[in-house]
C-alpha cells in the first residue's frame, strides 16, 4: 500500500505541473488556430500550420529517442520547456507592436513542436520507471484525464480571450505555464538508467537499434504500420474541426470553441473510465473497439446536413471519448512489450513512422477538400479506419499481440 502511495505521489507531482503547462500551451495553440481560421478561413492554411507542427517529430523523432535514452531525461524536459518559453517571448515582443505575421506563427509552432519532439519521449520513457507495470494502463488513463481537463478548459478560455484580449497577452500564458512545468519536473524524483546514460551518444546506431527492437516484435511493428495508415486520414480531421463549425455549419469562433471543449469533455470521461477500469484484459480488444467507434462517429459527422450543428457537437463528445482508449492503451501496450532501456528509442521511431504519415495526409486532405469539401473527408476517414480494423483482426501476429495465455 505504501509503495502504491509513493509512486502515485511522485507521478502526480510531475503531472500536476504538466497539466497546468498543457492548459496554457493549449490556450495558445487554440489562439493560433482561431487567428488563422479568422483571418484566412482556409483549409490549406490550417493544413500548412499542422504540417509544420509534425515536421520535427517526423524527421528528428528517431534521433530524439537516442538522445533521450543516453541523457538525463529530467534535464531534457526542463530544457525543452525553456526553449518553448523563450520562443514565445520573442513572439510576444512582435505581437505587442501589432498583429503577428503568419510566418511568425508558423515559426513558433515549429519550435513548440521541436520541444515536444524531445519532451514527449521523455515522458513516455520515465512513466514505466515511476509506475509499477500492473498500473501502467491506469496511469496512462490518468494522464489522458489530466490532459483532457486542460483540453476542456482551453478552447473556451482561448475563444473568450481571443475576443477581448490582445494577442500578446494570450501568448504570455505559455511562458507562465512553461515555468510551472519546469518546476514540477525539478521537484519530481525520476529514476535514471545510469548504465545507458554513461554510454556515448550514437544516434544512427541507436535509431537502428530502436527500429530493430520494434521490428523484432512483428505484431507491434505491424500495428504501428496500421496506425500510421490511419494517421494519414485522422490527423486532418482534428485540423478541420474549426472549419466544419465556421464554414460548413456557418457558426462563429465561439461555436468552434464549444465543439473543441465538448471533444475534450469526451476525452476526460474516456480517460477517467479507463483509469478506473484499466481496459480489457487483452489490450487489442480495447484498441479495436475504440477505432471502430471512432470510425462510425466520423462517418455520421460527415453526412450531417448544414442545420445539424447540435448533433455534430454531441458526436464530438463520443469522438473524444474514443481517444484515451486508443492512445493510452496503445502506449501501455508498447511500454509492456519493450524493455525500459530501449523504450525511448522505440517510442521515437514508432512516433516518427506514424508522424511521417501526417504531412502526407495533410497534403492529400488539402487537395481533396478543395474539390470535394471537408465533410467528405470525415466520411472517407471513417471508412478507411474500419478497413484498417478489419485488416488488423485478420493478421494473426497483430490479433494475438496481447493474447493472454
Amino acid at each position: 500500500m505504501n509503495e502504491v502511495k509513493q509512486w502515485k505521489k511522485n507521478f502526480f507531482t510531475l503531472w500536476s505541473g504538466q497539466a497546468i503547462s498543457l492548459l496554457t500551451s493549449a490556450i495558445v495553440q487554440y489562439a493560433f488556430i482561431w487567428y488563422i481560421t479568422d483571418t484566412t478561413g482556409s483549409a490549406t492554411a490550417l493544413s500548412i500550420a499542422t504540417m509544420i507542427a509534425y515536421l520535427p517529430m517526423a524527421f528528428l523523432g528517431p534521433f530524439a529517442g537516442s538522445f533521450v535514452d543516453r541523457n538525463n531525461r529530467k534535464i531534457i524536459m526542463m530544457v525543452a520547456d525553456g526553449m518553448i518559453a523563450i520562443t514565445t517571448l520573442f513572439a510576444i515582443v512582435i505581437a505587442f507592436g501589432g498583429s503577428l505575421p503568419t510566418w511568425m506563427i508558423y515559426m513558433v509552432i515549429f519550435v513548440r513542436s521541436l520541444g515536444q519532439t524531445f519532451h514527449q519521449p521523455c515522458i513516455n520513457a520515465v512513466t514505466p520507471l515511476m509506475v509499477p507495470s500492473d498500473y501502467l494502463a491506469k496511469a496512462n488513463g490518468y494522464t489522458n484525464a489530466l490532459q483532457s481537463i486542460s483540453f476542456i478548459l482551453s478552447p473556451a478560455i482561448s475563444a473568450a480571450l481571443y475576443a477581448i484580449a490582445p494577442f500578446w497577452l494570450i501568448l504570455s500564458l505559455d511562458v507562465v505555464g512553461a515555468i510551472i512545468g519546469i518546476g514540477s519536473v525539478a521537484l519530481t524524483h525520476i529514476p535514471r538508467l545510469l548504465d545507458e546514460e554513461e554510454k556515448p551518444l550514437m544516434i544512427f546506431q541507436d535509431t537502428k537499434e530502436g527500429l530493430q527492437t520494434l521490428m523484432s516484435n512483428k505484431g507491434l511493428f505491424y500495428l504501428v504500420i496500421l496506425v500510421s495508415v490511419c494517421q494519414i486520414f485522422m490527423i486532418p480531421i482534428g485540423t478541420f474541426f474549426p472549419l466544419m463549425s465556421t464554414e460548413y455549419f456557418g457558426k462563429t469562433i465561439g461555436h468552434a470553441g464549444l465543439v473543441e471543449t465538448l471533444f475534450a469533455v469526451g476525452m476526460l470521461v474516456g480517460g477517467l473510465v479507463l483509469g478506473l477500469w484499466g481496459g480489457t484484459k487483452n489490450k487489442m480488444i480495447t484498441i479495436y473497439g475504440s477505432v471502430a467507434l471512432f470510425s462510425i462517429v466520423t462517418i455520421l459527422q460527415g453526412i450531417l446536413p448544414t442545420n445539424a450543428f447540435t448533433v455534430f457537437a454531441i458526436l464530438s463528445i463520443v469522438f473524444g471519448f474514443c481517444g484515451p482508449f486508443f492512445n493510452a492503451t496503445f502506449m501501455a501496450l508498447m511500454q509492456d512489450k519493450i524493455q525500459p532501456e530501449y523504450l525511448g528509442r522505440v517510442t521515437s521511431v514508432s512516433m516518427s513512422l506514424m508522424t511521417l504519415a501526417s504531412p502526407i495526409g495533410l497534403a492529400l486532405a488539402a487537395m481533396y477538400t478543395n474539390g470535394f469539401g471537408v465533410p467528405s473527408w470525415f466520411v472517407l476517414t471513417g471508412v478507411v479506419s474500419l478497413v484498417v480494423v478489419g485488416f488488423g483482426i485478420s493478421v494473426k501476429s497483430v490479433r494475438n499481440l496481447d493474447k493472454q495465455v
